[in-house]
C-alpha cells in the first residue's frame, strides 16, 4: 500500500474513533446520566469506566471517558461533529 493511501486509511479510522467517543459521550451523557452531574454520576462514570476497560481496553480509563462526556457536551450536534471529525483527512 502507497504512502498516501496509508494516510487515508489512518485518517479515516481516526475520524470514526472519533464519531464513536463522541456517541459513548452522548449516550452516557443523556440516558446514563440524564444529563445530571451529582456525586452519584462520579460514582456511575467510575464504575462504567471500569466495566469498559475490563470488556474492551484501556481506551475507556475514566480520564478517556470523561473527555468523551465533555467532547459529547461541548459538541451537541452530530452534524458539527460528523463535518469537523474528517478534515484531519489526507
Amino acid at each position: 500500500m502507497s504512502k498516501k493511501k496509508q494516510e487515508i486509511v489512518l485518517a479515516n479510522a481516526n475520524s470514526e474513533v472519533t464519531l464513536m467517543f463522541w456517541e459513548i459521550g452522548r449516550y452516557v451523557n443523556s440516558v446514563i446520566l440524564d444529563s445530571k452531574r451529582a456525586t452519584y454520576g462520579k460514582r456511575i462514570v467510575a464504575m462504567l469506566s471500569q466495566q469498559l476497560q475490563e470488556k474492551y481496553g484501556s481506551s475507556f480509563e475514566l480520564t478517556n471517558l470523561r473527555r468523551m462526556l465533555r467532547f459529547a457536551e461541548e459538541f451537541t450536534d452530530y452534524e458539527i461533529v460528523a463535518t469537523l471529525s474528517p478534515q484531519g483527512r489526507a
